[in-house]
């Protein structure tokens, strides 16, 4: 009995050991007091500050493209104005020019904080180039400016600047989800923009809050509704999904020859002195702005940064496949010869168009089904364009409230396979380049 009674108090003893010892390393409440205590504060504070700011964007930017469209001729000549508007821009603070994504992850390793006047001639250029005129996305100025709020903020929260990198993603994730109406997707985003192949999840938690928070901040002020309007509900059925597949590989090569042409256009650009960069680049790409409406008759190709309405017909309207083709080629050019010589202006819209037309002309063997086409063509060019499969699911989702996600997959997971290599953000293209010399590497000592 002594021996039961000895075994039984060491099993005790022993319980009482571990429960201690994983109740000291599991709560640790210095980290949870710091954890609530500055973090939640700080994606309160990032939120609300980025849902105002993208609010008062926004109200210009619509604002702005209500008074262009009522006069076309001026609605084309606008760009010219602005571009040169753009190279005196440049001429003081080169840094606000091209996309900005590029220059803000690079930015993020680097102990630096971006200038309050940057900031300030960033959201003024954007939101000129934003309101008519450009096809430019809204994502490359918001992610840019989100990244300055949050390294101010966490100045202010005294968080260090060993946190700086995570502050900035914090708030380029949460500008980014007010402005795209797609929290969830934009924090993602973020951190696959910033890690593509080792995504680190430490800022998820704070970043999520933060984009919420801007998010419904944004629509307490515009309204709730979704980015992409849809009146049509997509249809899909297990025999479209080879085509679908097809379709992501056929993007994968458009983006290709999209990642080729930008890239050569920002080269060429450094030809020119930055302050008459975009008046150069402008003035090219304004021959294809008029084809373009020309072709199409339709002006919201040149107001598609203001409410995405040229996006919501293609997802939903069949159009001649010739149409289809132009546009392609159109939106190439165009953003390649505009954003390339330094206007500023996001990415993700030329993306979308891009495959949505791509995804249009597929449409036309199953014109049931041409949504689920369009919608899953936009998430491969997203997904192979800017690295973000992840991201580009979740913000289609969301952008356009409509379920599509598995056949969206089948072609996201082709076309970033076979894009493998090469990215259109310059922030990308240099960090890609170490990592696959490390994968080249590993398969030669396997």
């Amino acid at each position: 009995m002594e021996n039961e009674k000895g075994r039984w108090d060491f099993f005790w003893r022993y319980l009482k050991g571990c429960a201690t010892t994983n109740l000291t390393h599991r709560f640790d409440l210095s980290s949870i007091s710091v954890f609530f205590g500055r973090w939640i504060p700080f994606a309160f504070a990032v939120g609300i500050t980025t849902g105002a700011i993208a609010s008062f964007m926004d109200i210009l930017i619509v604002g702005l493209n209500d008074l262009l469209v009522k006069n076309l001729p001026v609605l084309l000549l606008y760009p010219l104005v602005v571009s040169a508007f753009v190279g005196y821009a440049l001429a003081v603070d080169p840094i606000i020019g091209g996309p900005g994504i590029g220059y803000a992850i690079l930015h993020l390793k680097t102990k630096s904080y971006i200038k309050v006047k940057t900031v300030l001639l960033k959201l003024l250029t954007s939101t000129f180039v934003l309101s008519g005129g450009f096809i430019a996305g809204r994502e490359g100025p918001s992610f840019f400016i989100g990244v300055a709020v949050g390294e101010w903020f966490g100045k202010a929260y005294g968080l260090g600047k060993k946190y700086k990198q995570l502050l900035g993603l914090i708030g380029g994730g949460a500008f980014t989800g007010a402005l795209l109406k797609a929290p969830l997707g934009s924090a993602i985003f973020a951190m696959e923009l910033e890690e593509m192949y080792n995504l680190d999840y430490r800022p998820f938690v704070p970043m999520i809050i933060a984009s919420i928070v801007s998010y419904l901040t944004f629509s307490f002020f515009r309204g709730e509704s979704a980015f992409i309007h849809l009146q049509m509900l997509p249809q899909w059925n297990l025999k479209t999904i080879p085509y679908i597949v097809v379709m992501g590989l056929a993007i994968s090569v458009v983006i290709y020859a999209y990642t080729f042409l930008f890239h050569t256009c920002v080269c060429v650009s450094k030809f020119f002195e930055p302050k008459i960069r975009p008046l150069i680049g402008t003035a090219a790409a304004l021959p294809f702005l008029v084809l373009l409406y020309l072709f199409t008759r339709d002006t919201d190709f040149l107001s598609a940064p203001a409410h995405m309405g040229v996006v919501s017909k293609l997802a939903q309207v069949p159009l001649p496949i010739w149409t289809d083709l132009f546009v392609v080629v159109a939106v190439l050019v165009i953003t390649s010869l505009t954003l390339g010589f330094g206007i500023p202006g996001g990415l993700v819209l030329p993306n979308l168009l891009i495959g949505a037309a791509v995804g249009n002309m597929f449409g036309h063997l199953f014109p049931q089904e041409i949504v689920t086409f369009t919608l899953a063509g936009m998430g491969a060019a997203l997904a192979a364009g800017a690295k973000t499969p992840l991201a580009a699911i979740v913000m289609i989702t969301e952008m356009t409230h409509a379920d599509v996600v598995i056949p969206m997959t089948a072609a996201i997971i082709t076309s970033y396979a076979t894009s493998f290599g090469f990215s259109l953000y310059l922030g990308q293209e240099i960090r890609l380049k170490p990592m696959v010399g490390r994968v080249q590497e590993g398969e030669e000592e396997s």
